[in-house]
């Protein structure tokens, strides 16, 4: 069994630790709580919780059954994301609206980003089986809506809901992986929960094919049960022990630092007006609307312009631009001096996270500038089969899982991260500086593949290493917070580079269509062309030809230099991360190991918590 509270790795078969080293391990928390300054009026029930579920399964068959479950979300979920990639593109074009591709991919992410913190808080002030519930239903919710709709609104609006719990899923489980594991193999548990992506990519392209462009709906639908049904062992082992751990109490000696003892014991008077206000604190509600609206007004003008009348003359888009800053500001303001547990607080701002965030940010920015028409782009130039399609889309992800066991293992026997981050982030500019020479008669199919596999290595490089140092450098109980942020700025990076890139797409493609097919083609034959591949790929070599020309005049320059430009940009936040020592510590501020121990009397054990915390109540 793993938990993560003790000065020591040991492993022992005796069934309690002694009441002096109880005492003394709740003291060294508390005052490395204090040096972080947690703040004593909010309970972080998740993070107790989760460690005490850690006693009740023990070391034999029950810890299995866990990681049996776990596996199967993985596996389900890793089907899904390298399936359903691609029918983004298709749904948009049966409705003759693949323009707006750009815009449903902005205002997904931006939600999804926003809703990255709120799950992550759920999972804290809750348990983390409650946030795999919530997520649960927000992804069928989403899923049922996309397969369902009627018009690209609807569609868009299930897209913003299924990735808000898509992303939910993979957060939650990655904050169970940082609660079990140490520093030295935390990098390898992520990879390894990565790992299905690698069998998937295969046999989602055979699943691609068989339903082929027409009939993505079902494509959608089908995981409508695939993933609840997949995910019902993992609910109910998790929720199970989570009820046998409540009956111990506060069993970890975290517990007894963080429990707000007198708010605790009247959460049960107080009306339900008055919890949803305290949890909507506990969640910094008010901040997380502040961000998604400011950063949805900010960046939604820019996929929408080519579309507007007068463009960016338009009243409503400068409305839109000048209330998104106004929002963004009062965000600024609000979690410095409104917020009373502010989205981002204080003592996780130290120099290594601020660093991960911006490479990631970077990463992601860089990434979906060249990324988003990148697939639209190779689907329309070259005339591979949608099984070699759906394979080729599915490499940067195999590519990224597979070399993250490279890179983890790399940081397990090194016992450090930074110089592996530095090179692939360089292994990375490489890879991008391939995909912008690889346009026009460079765009051959070695060239496509080989550039992907050199940005899959050099990401997982730099991925593996922004995530193992962000939870390295704050405390156990500041993880999921961490977690959360760095994947709400690295998101927030994809939405700019998206918005980027729709604006690039949506203002300059239909120009470049009308040059290239003047005389090839009618103003109504070249709109049909812009709104989808399909038709733009099914045209007579003469005019395809011509299609070609303007998508390489869009993409190479106005796209992939840019791109290229950021992926080295990156480079300078990766030179002033501090490269931490990855022992068996769960994080590298605090003396606390990953332990392992076998047959604890729970009831003894709970009985003593007990006390200890009527001591702490008491002090």
């Amino acid at each position: 069994m793993s938990t993560v509270l003790d000065k020591e790795v040991e492993r022992t078969d005796s069934s309690l630790p002694q009441t002096s080293e109880i005492d003394d391990k709740v003291s060294t928390i508390a005052n490395e709580e204090k040096s972080h300054g947690l703040n004593r009026n909010i309970e972080y029930a998740g993070v107790s919780r989760i460690e005490a579920l850690y006693v009740v399964f023990g070391t034999g068959w029950k810890i299995w059954l866990l990681y049996i479950s776990v596996a199967l979300i993985a596996y389900a979920y890793s089907l899904q994301s390298n399936t359903t990639y691609n029918y983004t593109a298709y749904a948009t074009s049966s409705f003759g609206e693949h323009s707006l591709l750009g815009a449903i991919s902005t205002a997904t992410t931006i939600i999804s980003s926003v809703g990255r913190p709120f799950i992550a808080k759920i999972a804290d002030l809750t348990s983390r089986p409650t946030a795999y519930l919530c997520s649960l239903a927000l992804y069928c919710l989403g899923l049922i809506l996309m397969a369902a709709c009627q018009d690209v609104n609807t569609y868009a609006a299930g897209s913003v809901i299924f990735t808000v719990g898509s992303t939910g899923l993979d957060l939650v489980t990655t904050i169970i992986i940082g609660d079990a594991t140490s520093l030295q193999w935390r990098g390898f548990a992520q990879a390894v929960y990565a790992a299905p992506y690698i069998i998937n990519a295969f046999i989602s392209a055979y699943i691609a094919a068989a339903f082929g462009v027409d009939n993505w709906r079902w494509g959608y639908g089908m995981f409508c049960i695939i993933v609840p049904v997949t995910m019902a062992p993992a609910l109910v082992v998790l929720f199970w022990a989570d009820i046998k751990a409540k009956k111990i109490g506060t069993i970890s000696l975290a517990a007894a630092s963080y429990t707000r003892s007198e708010d605790l014991h009247k959460d049960g008077k107080r009306s339900i007006a008055e919890t949803v206000l305290y949890y909507f604190h506990a969640i910094d509600g008010f901040g997380l609307i502040l961000l998604g609206f400011a950063w949805s007004l900010i960046l939604l003008p820019f996929t929408l312009s080519a579309e507007a009348t007068n463009g960016w003359q338009n009243p409503s888009l400068i409305a839109m631009e000048t209330i998104g800053w106004i929002l963004l500001i009062s965000f600024g303001a609000w979690e410095l001096w409104g917020a009373r547990y502010p989205l981002m607080p204080s003592r996780v701002l130290n120099r290594t996270f601020i660093c991960c965030v911006a490479i990631d940010f970077f990463y992601q920015c860089g990434g979906y500038i060249q990324l988003l028409y990148y697939s639209s782009w190779v689907y329309v130039i070259k005339d591979w089969s949608l099984r070699d399609y759906t394979f080729w889309t599915n490499e940067l992800g195999v590519g990224l899982c597979a070399f993250s066991f490279v890179a983890a293992l790399l940081n397990r026997y090194t016992h450090q991260y930074k110089y592996t981050q530095l090179a692939g982030i360089v292994i990375r500019a490489i890879g991008m500086g391939l995909i912008f020479w690889g346009v026009g008669p460079n765009a051959t199919d070695a060239t496509l593949v080989m550039a992907t596999l050199v940005v899959s290595l050099g990401g997982a490089f730099s991925v593996i290493g922004s995530q193992v140092a962000s939870q390295a450098s704050v405390p156990h109980h500041d993880m999921a917070t961490a977690i959360s942020l760095l994947s709400l700025w690295s998101s927030l990076g994809a939405a700019i580079g998206q918005a980027i890139a729709s604006a690039i797409w949506t203002n300059m493609m239909p120009a470049n269509l009308e040059y290239y097919l003047a005389g090839y083609a009618n103003s109504t034959e070249i709109s049909e062309i812009y709104g989808s591949i399909t038709i733009a790929r099914t045209q007579t070599p003469e005019i395809r030809a011509q299609v070609v020309k303007a998508y390489n005049q869009t993409v190479q320059y106005p796209m992939y230099l840019p791109a290229l430009i950021i992926a080295v940009i990156a480079l300078i936040p990766a030179l002033l991360t501090k490269n931490y020592y990855l022992g068996s510590n769960q994080n590298a501020v605090e003396t606390k190991k990953v332990i392992v121990r076998d047959d604890i009397d729970e009831n003894q054990l709970a009985s003593e918590m007990d006390e200890k915390d009527k001591t702490n109540v008491a002090a």
